[in-house]
């Protein structure tokens, strides 16, 4: 068991007969002795059963023993030592200063509006410990770090199934059965309101659910999940939720209600208990995704590769401390020797030109805006968040869809996304990967389709009176110029966001693209086109991944963000005793 000292002594021997109080710096009791024998006050939870004396008081000591020390008892403390009238005998301030180590366990979750999904540290006492990203999607032959936002309970509002599963089970479903159960999607949005923890959000059958309930429910299936996962590949012994500190991430426009509501529902869902609720971090999403590129070497950006023909990388090509299932087509690392020193003196010389970054995520429902700079030290502190807009990667796959529409028309689409919704589902699961491309693309037909088609004419003919696009032997094909299209209403979005934050913040000297959106060669091709010469454009390999990775380095290292939300400046020190 891991403890450490508070020193409290003097070389003035005093009488046993004296009450020794320590509190931290918010006045929470941490210890109480009463000498009297009167019962002590009740010391706060935080410090419940962890807390001891040794009563070396004839020899001037009132040292407190803390057990299991935690980065969260970073305080300062004081000792005050009175006798049985009350009077102030002693009164010392120690300094207590407490870092998470690069081999504490972690576990960050990502609960974003389209997708969520975790990633974790669990190996404390190995060298090269690295961060590892749970996949979703094998059972439908994908492979993604998150899994779509969506829950399925069943008529009796009991917990069904989540994510690629969830929507999956519900699609199968039809009529009288499908409106029994109660199907969430797109629900983050609830909390952007003053009073969160009252909010109900409506199920696909329109009835009503608590939204603290769905929320919790999503949680405890993710908390599960993660320590199932770690348990599978656990060499020996078992783990449990209050082994780990917990990462939740959170949009940056959030305010303490619904950053509250967070903590209360992962309270519920077991990630913590009221007891140890000093194990849960909630961090931006912006700063965790900042603290990712941070961290990166120059071959762990992205630029455009314009030949167009690279390969995947193979498994085992990627550097230690990430996942890896390989690039996507035509990225590559940063190769050009000028670029790389270019790159490392932009990285590690940040605080010296002082340029600030905004970090753009790129998420499946909006584009989210927020402007970073890094302090002395190292630590983030947020400038500015501007208003997200919802042109994120479903205002693209809106697009995609409604040119599917254009093609089969007289309400052939329709009868197909009608009797056919798992099908047309995994249409757009084959969009979402093809649409990181910046060339011409293959969608294949399902025989339902060509059938319910060719019911009403030859299904080369619903190609004749449409741009962009082509019948070629059993795939819908989709030219370059019509993709690109797809993302004309976000990229002008963007480019306007952009603009109007670069113009009121000058001192920016960085473009960060992260989300799942950033994968897009279209969308970093446009944001170079249009800021490149005026900023560094960076985008990191898999930028999906960015904000969990930056989750967990938070969880190992939370003063890069905690200093300026809660710890004093002045706590640099560990047992530093002051002011006698």
């Amino acid at each position: 068991m891991v403890s450490v000292t508070l020193p409290c002594k003097t070389i003035v021997r005093l009488t046993e007969d004296v009450t020794v109080t320590w509190k931290n710096n918010t006045g929470r009791l941490v210890h109480m002795y009463e000498a009297s024998g009167k019962k002590p006050k009740e010391q706060h939870k935080q410090y419940k059963d962890r807390t001891k004396i040794e009563e070396h008081f004839k020899y001037g000591d009132f040292s407190l023993i803390l057990k299991n020390p935690t980065d969260k008892d970073t305080d300062a403390y004081t000792c005050t030592v009175s006798n049985k009238w009350g009077k102030v005998l002693i009164k010392k301030q120690v300094l207590l200063n407490v870092k998470a180590g690069p081999d504490s366990l972690i576990i960050a979750i990502d609960f974003g509006s389209g997708f969520s999904g975790y990633a974790f540290n669990a190996k404390p006492r190995e060298e090269g410990s690295e961060t590892q990203i749970k996949r979703w999607g094998k059972e439908l032959g994908l492979d993604t770090p998150k899994t779509p936002t969506c829950i399925l309970f069943d008529e009796h509002e009991e917990f069904m199934k989540f994510g690629y599963e969830a929507k999956t089970a519900f699609n199968n479903m039809r009529g009288e059965e499908a409106e029994k159960h109660y199907f969430f999607e797109d629900f983050k949005m609830a909390l952007e309101c003053s009073e969160p923890r009252y909010q109900t959000i409506k199920a696909a059958n329109e009835k009503s659910f608590k939204a603290f309930e769905v929320f919790t429910k999503v949680l405890e299936y993710l908390k599960d999940d993660a320590l199932e996962t770690i348990k599978a590949q656990a060499k020996e012994g078992e783990f449990k939720a209050s082994d780990f500190t917990w990462v939740l991430t959170v949009p940056a426009n959030w305010g303490h209600p619904a950053k509250q509501f967070m903590t209360d529902s992962a309270t519920k869902a077991g990630l913590v208990t009221d007891a140890t609720k000093d194990k849960l971090m909630v961090v931006l999403e912006s700063e965790a995704a900042l603290t990712w590129c941070l961290k990166l070497q120059p071959d762990g950006f992205i630029t455009q590769n314009h030949s167009r023909d690279s390969q995947d990388q193979p498994a085992g090509a990627a550097e230690p401390d990430t996942s890896w299932n390989g690039l996507p087509k035509s990225q590559e690392a940063v190769e050009i020797e000028k670029e790389q020193e270019e790159t490392i003196d932009l990285l590690n010389n940040h605080h010296r030109n002082g340029k600030a970054y905004v970090v753009v995520d790129c998420g499946d429902e909006t584009i989210d805006f927020t402007v970073h700079k890094v302090l002395e030290g190292g630590s983030l502190k947020k400038l500015y968040e501007a208003p997200k807009n919802q042109l994120g990667g479903q205002t693209v796959d809106r697009k995609f869809k409604l040119f599917l529409k254009e093609i089969f028309s007289n309400g052939v689409w329709d009868e197909y996304e009608q009797s056919f919704p798992s099908e047309v589902q995994k249409m757009m699961y084959n969009f979402i990967s093809l649409k990181q491309l910046d060339e011409d693309i293959q969608i294949s037909c399902s025989y339902n389709l060509g059938e319910l088609a060719e019911k009403e004419k030859d299904i080369e003919a619903y190609f004749d009176s449409v741009e962009g696009a082509s019948w070629d032997d059993g795939y819908v094909r989709i030219s370059r110029e019509k993709l690109k299209s797809f993302y004309a209403e976000s990229l002008q979005g963007i480019t306007k966001s952009l603009r109007e934050i670069l113009d009121k913040n000058p001192n920016i000297g960085f473009i960060v693209l992260v989300g799942g959106l950033a994968e897009s060669q279209i969308l970093r091709q446009h944001i170079t086109d249009q800021f490149g010469r005026q900023y560094k454009v960076l985008c990191p390999l898999r930028p999906q991944e960015a904000i969990l990775k930056g989750a967990v380095e938070l969880g190992r290292n939370p003063e890069m963000v905690e200093p300026q939300r809660k710890r004093p400046a002045w706590l640099n020190f560990i047992c530093e005793k002051f002011k006698e």
